[in-house]
């Protein structure tokens, strides 16, 4: 007996550890919170943060970088622009009195993530973006915000308290999945979000009035334009052309105030969402036509190929046109943004969790990466709109891409984004910008109003995500024409059959003429001369 009550007693001992990192904690009381998220998604501290840089400019313009560290560690004994995960275990071991470690890994993809939920890899926190959120929700492994998350008069509650109106309203839209009815925001908060559209080159594309998606068709531009190398965003594309005559209908409609701005998107989100077999078939088509097209399907290189100049049109999300933008401003080429006339795909990442998280910590990180001068480090660092609103938000935006004393300017109203009764009795939320901007670096991180109803959220298709893969998967296969292939096929086996004669010759019995009706093969030896 006592030798069993001892077995127990290690047994236990040596669970406890794991025990403790299931539950969110270490041995020494510890939290853990375990962070899933996008590569380079984060404020990562440092050189090229937004603490580093102000504090630079502030304290040391013209002295180096390496300069300036040294002399900052000397004169505050401090580290120098920590990153946001380390501001935020000192907030919450402040504010909760407990200490926590953040374990922070990042994702390249949608499906990466999924992969390792799947395989069960255990987080508290991930960041997926919209149709991912929806998948997840529909296989039922994310565990729903808590009702304390919710509680308007608590001051800990950044994210309520901040969050934009407008992406609020779109995370409330009640959706329909697999005959069940759900709304986003019961189970995800916004983190980043922006639209899809065109980075082009001004001196070689004329985009002022209009642009279309089909220029990605266009022979005129043949090798001088790219789309993404994914299915979702290229399904999109392809989508839009085969829908174009409906979806330019609808806005003339909108503009003539025809339909209204609810009914204009929630239409627009239909066609953008159609999943039926002839308009999957017509998409196929379209796509394999316009990869003729292309320069080609591209990740990450098409803003270094804008700014190069291999390319002139790229298919580009907002945060990536805005640092493609920037990159080319510095190299002296301007480059412009557009969100095609017809629609764009308005796309977010948010912040979910998976079953088994530990909703406390969590949601404590949503809320302190959703004050606003988190949300501007954030931006600033990674080059992408965040989904929080707010006066510091606001100031950020304002003191970028305002026009400089003297200089023409335009008003830029973003009261949709920041609230109707934003500043109300400063004028609201409008920035004073240079004509530029109007199809630059802030048309594309905060769109104009009357652009935001042609953009559609791109839903999760259940049944049909198969259908969409296989379509994608002839697209990328999809090189010759039929009889090219057989052209091809038939030469290769003359060409191996040539081979293989003028190396073996009558070895291979393939080779070897046959005996004549009647006859038979007789094996020949190799003539001895007979011994003396």
């Amino acid at each position: 007996m006592k030798k069993k009550i001892i077995s127990l007693a290690l047994t236990a001992a040596l669970l406890l550890p794991s025990l403790a990192l299931f539950s969110g904690c270490s041995g020494d009381g510890t939290v853990i919170l375990r962070v899933y998220n996008w590569e380079e998604y984060i404020d990562d501290g440092g050189e090229g943060s937004y603490v580093y840089d102000t504090l630079k400019e502030e304290l040391a313009p013209d002295m180096s970088h390496k300069a300036f560290q040294k002399w900052y560690k000397k004169e505050y004994g401090t580290q120098l622009a920590p990153s946001i995960i380390d501001d935020f275990e000192d907030w919450y071991e402040e504010t909760y009195e407990k200490p926590i470690r953040v374990e922070y890994s990042t994702f390249g993809t949608n499906e990466d993530m999924y992969n390792q939920l799947k395989l069960g890899v255990t987080f508290d926190l991930v960041c997926p973006s919209e149709y991912m959120i929806m998948k997840l929700i529909a296989e039922d492994m994310l565990e729903p915000l808590s009702n304390e998350f919710f509680v308007e008069d608590n001051e800990l509650n950044y994210y309520l308290n901040n969050v934009s109106e407008y992406i609020a309203g779109v995370f409330a839209e009640e959706r329909e999945l697999d005959g069940k009815t759900y709304q986003l925001e019961k189970y995800a908060a916004g983190y980043m979000w922006g639209t899809t559209g065109f980075i082009y080159n001004p001196e070689k594309v004329d985009f002022t009035e209009n642009a279309y998606w089909n220029t990605l068709l266009d022979t005129n531009y043949k090798n001088k334009v790219t789309t993404k190398d994914n299915v979702r965003d290229s399904y999109f594309v392809g989508l839009a052309i085969v829908h174009q005559e409906e979806l330019l209908a609808l806005k003339e409609q909108y503009e003539n105030k025809e339909i209204t701005r609810e009914d204009y998107n929630e239409q627009v989100t239909y066609l953008m969402n159609d999943t039926s077999a002839e308009t999957v078939k017509k998409v196929q088509d379209t796509l394999i036509k316009m990869k003729s097209n292309l320069y080609g399907f591209e990740t990450d290189s098409g803003k270094q190929d804008m700014v190069t100049g291999k390319i002139w049109i790229n298919f580009a999300w907002s945060g990536d046109a805005v640092y493609a933008m920037d990159l080319a401003e510095e190299q002296g080429v301007e480059l412009n943004y557009y969100i095609p006339d017809e629609c764009a795909n308005l796309f977010f990442d948010g912040w979910v969790m998976p079953k088994g998280a530990n909703h406390q910590a969590a949601e404590a990180f949503i809320n302190f990466l959703s004050m606003p001068e988190n949300a501007v480090r954030n931006m600033y660092y990674i080059g992408y709109t965040s989904a929080i609103a707010g006066d510091e938000v606001f100031e950020y935006v304002e003191d970028t891409y305002s026009a400089e004393e003297g200089e023409e300017s335009e008003p830029y109203d973003l009261s949709y984004f920041f609230g109707k009764d934003f500043r109300a009795d400063e004028g609201g939320a409008v920035i004073y910008t240079s004509p530029d901007q109007l199809s630059r670096q802030l048309y594309a991180q905060y769109p104009p109003e009357d652009v935001t109803p042609r953009c559609a959220v791109m839903n999760y298709y259940g049944e049909k995500d198969k259908e969409i893969n296989e379509l994608w998967t002839k697209v990328k296969g999809e090189t010759l024409d039929a009889w090219a292939i057989v052209v091809i096929c038939v030469a290769a086996v003359v060409i191996v059959g040539g081979v293989l004669l003028a190396k073996f010759g009558g070895k291979i019995d393939f080779f070897r003429r046959k005996p004549k009706k009647g006859y038979e093969l007789v094996k020949q030896e190799p003539y001895q001369p007979k011994k003396k």
